[in-house]
């Protein structure tokens, strides 16, 4: 078997309906960041949290299920109840997460009502939803002749997931029926989205994992299985450190965590993608520059995270600072990659609109640069217009090589076109 290729036919057309989801709900994100930077003056809040969602609800968490159901399954004889269970987790994270992220905008752009409800009702079926996932995917786990790190990192990812998506839900029920989670006042958000900045770096890591390594099925490495602990386990700290109170002892222990679990990738994984460079062919320079941004989020990160642990604030840091942070993890890292995985799905395809895949590679990537660079210079958010083309046309190359695929899998491709670095 190609080791792109799940080979049931059933669990292999149920991750072409996921992944032709997981980029339509993505275009709600490029949609807001066009707006956001043709928006004069402060944004407004709602605009903020759907744009937000759209790429982290919608785009990331889903295609992250989808990942964990393709590797969980792999090349495994599975029966109809395994593809009945799989159809039910796509189709119910579809209908949860489509939900989730409009609700947003409904909830935040209005004082009170019924459509503020929606938040938190959607906020549960998706937890729900995640939850599901997390635990189909650890329990697969023990049914493998092999474990390898891909599936734990991936597995481990949706589980943290889905706890740092139950305290998300528990804010949006906030937002409905007022405060009462027994958090500070001030950075309560920070409960959920540090834990959820977190989560990236396992996805990511997954698909670098599975991208360099020459057989990725091979038994987990001891360092691969410490990797995943350690920044799951970092992860986990955010909210604990929120809930009891502790962020000030806790924050440096957190810190020590991405650092160590920074220093097992680049010695363990990527090298090899970064040695490749970023004019190699195939799916190769998705993960050169998912690699590049990932290093360089990492650091920011570290950055912000030594501020709170230092006492102090936000104020004095440079907006083209926190413009780098955002999207150096939410389009350098992960759309890089995961557009590296619409690649591998759509691999039979990629005759269709041959030149939009290396386009929009560098479209993005330089985009990114002079997004940052012109807020630095001007502090305006014109400049995101360069990368918002650059993901706007590769979801619509690989959303026409996805619909250009037989209703069944294609025949796998030969082997020197094997999407796997070698």
């Amino acid at each position: 078997m190609n080791p792109g290729r799940v080979k049931n036919e059933s669990v292999w057309r149920s991750l072409k309906i996921l992944f032709i989801a997981a980029p339509i709900l993505f275009l709600i994100n490029i949609y807001f960041g066009f707006d956001n930077a043709l928006t004069q003056g402060e944004i407004p809040r709602w605009q903020v949290l759907i744009h937000l969602h759209g790429g982290s609800v919608g785009w990331i968490t889903l295609s992250a299920i989808g990942l964990a159901i393709w590797h969980v399954t792999g090349d495994r004889e599975v029966d109809p109840g395994y593809e009945r269970t799989v159809r039910m987790l796509v189709w119910g994270s579809i209908f949860a997460f489509a939900g989730y992220v409009p609700s947003f905008g409904l909830a935040f752009s209005r004082p009170g009502g019924f459509l503020v409800a929606l938040l938190p009702i959607f906020g549960t079926l998706s937890v729900l939803m995640l939850w599901a996932n997390a635990i189909f995917a650890l329990s697969q786990l023990g049914k493998q002749e092999v474990v390898n790190t891909t599936q734990i990192l991936i597995s481990g990812a949706v589980l943290t997931a889905a706890i740092g998506a139950t305290v998300g839900a528990l804010l949006g029920l906030e937002r409905a029926i007022g405060q009462f989670l027994p958090l500070p006042e001030g950075d309560r958000v920070g409960a959920h989205a540090g834990m959820m900045d977190t989560y990236l770096f396992l996805v990511a890591s997954s698909v670098v994992e599975w991208f360099t390594s020459k057989d990725y099925r091979q038994r987990r490495s001891i360092w691969g299985l410490l990797q995943g602990v350690i920044w799951a386990g970092g992860a986990a700290m955010v909210p604990v450190a929120f809930f009891l109170n502790m962020v000030d002892e806790l924050l440096p222990v957190f810190m020590l965590t991405l650092l160590a679990g920074l220093v097992l990738f680049l010695g363990r994984s990527a090298w090899g993608a970064i040695k490749v460079g970023p004019a190699a062919e195939g799916i190769k320079p998705w993960a050169f520059f998912g690699t590049i941004w990932l290093i360089v989020y990492m650091v920011t990160f570290l950055y912000f995270i030594s501020i709170v642990a230092g006492g102090g604030d936000f104020s004095g840091i440079p907006r083209w600072v926190g413009v780098l942070f955002a999207h150096a993890g939410f389009v350098g890292m992960m759309t890089n990659l995961l557009f590296g995985v619409l690649s591998v799905r759509a691999w039979e395809r990629r005759d269709v609109v041959s030149w939009g895949e290396k386009t929009s590679l560098w479209l993005m990537n330089l985009g990114i640069l002079v997004f940052v660079g012109v807020v630095a210079l001007s502090d305006s958010r014109l400049g995101a217009i360069v990368m918002g083309v650059g993901v706007l046309l590769g979801v619509g190359t690989f959303l026409l090589r996805l619909r250009a695929l037989e209703q069944w899998a294609a025949p796998e491709p030969p082997p020197t076109a094997r999407p796997a670095i070698q």
